[in-house]
């Protein structure tokens, strides 16, 4: 009996330690995604403005500028734990499958916790490259409304102003890591091949 209790005590801080991480990485992940789908509605909201009103709304400026902003201040907010997650995200997997392989292939299962921090190192960094694929598309998007709008028809104040917001269309606002590392789709495939 006195081996018991050994055994619950060490199951119970395994449970309180899993419990926690997961609460950490779903308060992340829930905040990643609110974040993305309010900068992606602005972004819809935006292109909209573009392709109804048109280039002579000059509230499409101030909008654009406020969303570069936001862009900014969300790269600021994951800056250090995009890069972590990236840098962990590809030495851990390798060695939490090697693990359950290891021990399928001996008929002597891993305890349930690799199976866990296998999902977590492989869930964390896809939240990111989907939000950053998400906002990339729409910033895509933005660029070619205000492209394919009538620019060329504008008075030329105008029309620089809006060539002036297509010129920073072009530059790579999404979230990245001092514009060195961009997080989308293009990267996840990228850090996949390498593993």
């Amino acid at each position: 009996m006195k081996e018991i209790w050994g055994y619950t005590g060490g199951s119970f801080s395994i449970l309180v330690m899993t419990m926690s991480s997961v609460i950490i990485y779903a308060s992340c992940g829930v905040f990643q995604f609110t974040l993305t789908f309010q900068l992606s509605t602005y972004l819809k909201i935006l292109q909209n403005q573009i392709e109804t009103k048109g280039a002579k709304d000059k509230t499409i400026y101030s909008q654009h500028s406020n969303i570069t902003q936001f862009i900014q201040a969300y790269n600021d907010i994951f800056t250090g734990q995009l890069l972590i997650e990236l840098m962990v995200a590809s030495l851990m997997p390798c060695g939490y499958s090697y693990t359950i392989i290891k021990g399928l292939k001996s008929n002597n299962p891993p305890p349930l916790d690799i199976y866990h921090n296998l999902l977590l190192t492989l869930i964390g960094p896809l939240i990111m490259y989907i939000c950053g694929q998400e906002i990339s598309t729409q910033m895509e998007r933005l660029h070619d409304s205000s492209y394919f709008s009538k620019w060329y028809e504008e008075k030329p104040k105008v029309r620089r102003d809006l060539y002036t917001m297509m010129l920073a269309t072009v530059r790579p606002m999404k979230p990245n890591y001092r514009l060195f590392i961009t997080f989308d789709m293009k990267c996840c495939t990228t850090v996949n091949i390498t593993l």
